[in-house]
């Protein structure tokens, strides 16, 4: 197994530490981790003989790019259209290549998952593991390292849980709290336009986290709030505060109000995951822009201040950043707006340089006749070629059994012609629910 990246480590660190101050699922503590937004609880690590009691193998046609197949590695099935919580691994062809999705967060309405990525594991240090929730050398490990497929917006930063609004534990390692930074966002209604001032016919708003416990007590999980202002009226601001513990929460902020997925909205809460109506996430047009940092929530390093974040004027201090005038000389162009795209760890960026070979972890990427043939492959340009020594545990769409998978085979039907059709060999050891 390659070692992960530090920023790896400090997500599987925080991930861990989110689970383990955490009790059952419902909870009203202080801490994120009261429940697992609707993710089974763990599974009990299991010791003796292996768990991977089964095995299956997924062999389809690439399809046309953009098109994807979904598969069900517990029946051994094909799911036709990508639906409900049954399917377990999504395959979705770029042409040439393709990419992997599980049945999770932005991808599927399932509870699946994916520790780690073919960059992250090796087929064959995978073989050591007896069964997918028990590493073979630190033991048993929360449901949690499990993400979810997630979309990837203005809201996602390089923290160690992936968000630009909020931290956690800011205040030493006896802290489990989440801490908004109160950063305003731009959230524009037509992406295709760089106007901000809202003089168009469309509408751009302000936009501030500024909470992330609710429920009866006030100190429930899950419930972000947040504060708005359409920037045609930046006098009049709104406020609201989601139940967003168990799913996506869809909001539209021109009438202030919970929508629908298929209704009129602009952002969706899914406890502190955050996703906007357009790019992959939804039909729309909406995209974000970060547009302001109040100060002293970062020293000059980057860190968070966590008396800064632990002040209890923050609220109030911080409502001037959200009415400024100034946010309206940002984005200057329209390509300065942020449109979610999808991500899973699953799909990694690429290695390498053109005009040699790219590693796109499942496999490689011969551009030319050149990088073809130093590799032993025909010299034919834009030839794909499987990498098994590669591997992942993912957990299935049901959320109750997991395998371990690698990518067997990328079969031509003419291996002198890369454009013609691409046979792909799925392998998966599976471990069934107990």
């Amino acid at each position: 197994m390659r070692p992960p990246t530090a920023a790896a480590l400090l997500a599987l660190t925080v991930t861990l530490a989110l689970t383990a101050c955490g009790g059952g699922g419902g909870g009203s503590g202080d801490n994120e981790a009261d429940d697992n937004g609707g993710a089974p609880s763990n599974p009990p690590g299991q010791s003796g003989p292996a768990a991977f009691t089964q095995q299956a193998s997924w062999t389809f046609t690439l399809p046309p790019a953009g098109s994807s197949l979904c598969y069900d590695f517990n029946t051994k099935t094909d799911v036709a259209d990508c639906s409900g919580k049954a399917w377990d691994l999504k395959v979705t062809s770029s042409g040439r290549g393709a990419t992997l999705w599980t049945n999770s967060g932005s991808s599927g309405n399932g509870a699946g998952g994916a520790f780690g990525g073919p960059f992250d594991h090796s087929w064959s240090a995978l073989q050591a593991w007896q069964n997918a929730t028990t590493d073979p050398v630190n033991g048993a490990m929360p449901d949690s390292v499990y993400a979810a497929d997630a979309a990837h917006s203005v809201f996602t930063g390089s923290n160690g849980i992936q968000s630009a609004a909020f931290e956690y534990g800011v205040g030493g390692s006896t802290d489990h709290r989440l801490y908004p930074n109160f950063r305003v966002f731009l959230l524009t209604t037509d992406s295709r336009s760089p106007d901000t001032t809202g003089t168009e016919a469309h509408p751009v708003f302000a936009l501030q986290l500024i909470g992330y416990y609710g429920g009866s007590g006030g100190t429930t999980s899950g419930y972000p709030s947040f504060r708005w202002v359409d920037r045609r009226a930046p006098g009049t601001v709104r406020a609201a505060t989601v139940d967003a513990r168990s799913g996506w929460v869809y909001f539209d902020l021109g009438s202030g109000t919970v929508s629908s997925e298929t209704g009129t909205w602009h952002i969706a809460f899914n406890r502190y995951n955050v996703k906007l109506n357009g790019g992959s996430s939804g039909p729309g047009q909406v995209g974000g822009f970060l547009a302001q940092t109040p100060a002293g929530f970062y020293d000059s390093q980057g860190a968070p201040v966590a008396a800064k974040f632990r002040s209890a004027g923050n609220v109030e201090a911080t409502l001037a950043d959200l009415t400024t005038a100034d946010l309206a000389a940002q984005p200057a162009s329209a390509s300065a707006w942020v449109r979610d795209t999808l991500a899973s760890r699953l799909n990694q960026p690429y290695r390498g340089r053109y005009p040699e070979a790219l590693d796109y972890g499942w496999w490689t990427y011969y551009p030319t006749t050149a990088a073809a043939a130093a590799a032993g492959l025909p010299p034919v340009a834009h030839l794909v070629k499987a990498t098994p020594e590669r591997g992942a545990l993912v957990r299935g769409g049901e959320g109750d059994t997991y395998a371990r998978l690698q990518l067997q085979e990328i079969r031509y039907a003419d291996p002198a012609d890369a454009a013609s059709a691409q046979t792909w060999t799925v392998h998966f050891d599976v471990q069934p629910a107990p």
